[in-house]
């Protein structure tokens, strides 16, 4: 569902790799739905992979940040996106507290269109700017 394109690159190699193993991490998300289609219980392992997004995310946005920060991003501009960073978070940590157990195929198909919709936006629409 989610694919890497070369529109994507900012060309600031450290973050592209970094927006491209967020793009592998939401893989693994959508690779879950084909087993839940087949009957398969995947609670943990969406647990598991949802905190190794959480985790992975506050790392690229921090690492993000501290590059504006160090290249003379805009201060105005600079707060703005990371007011965006923290609402995405926020929205992560509120899939982490749903009880989704009974109904895990809409519940993870939700999470991954929105996870997807606002991956691709934040890099073409947003993370574009600075670079």
């Amino acid at each position: 569902m989610l694919e890497w394109k070369d529109n994507y690159n900012l060309g600031i190699e450290e973050i592209d790799n970094q927006h491209r193993h967020l793009f592998e991490i939401a893989d693994k998300v959508s690779e879950l739905t084909k087993d839940i289609r087949e009957g398969i219980d995947c609670y943990d392992e969406f647990m598991e992979i949802l905190n190794e997004l959480v985790d992975y995310t506050v790392y690229h946005f921090d690492y993000e940040e501290i590059y504006m920060q160090n290249n003379g991003y805009d201060k105005d501009d600079f707060l703005v996106h990371q007011v965006e960073h923290k609402m995405f978070v926020k929205k992560l940590e509120k899939f982490k507290e749903t009880d989704f157990d009974e109904n895990q195929y809409e519940y993870i198909n939700n999470m991954l269109t929105f996870l997807v919709d606002w991956i691709v936006h934040h890099i073409i629409d947003v993370d574009s700017k600075y670079a």
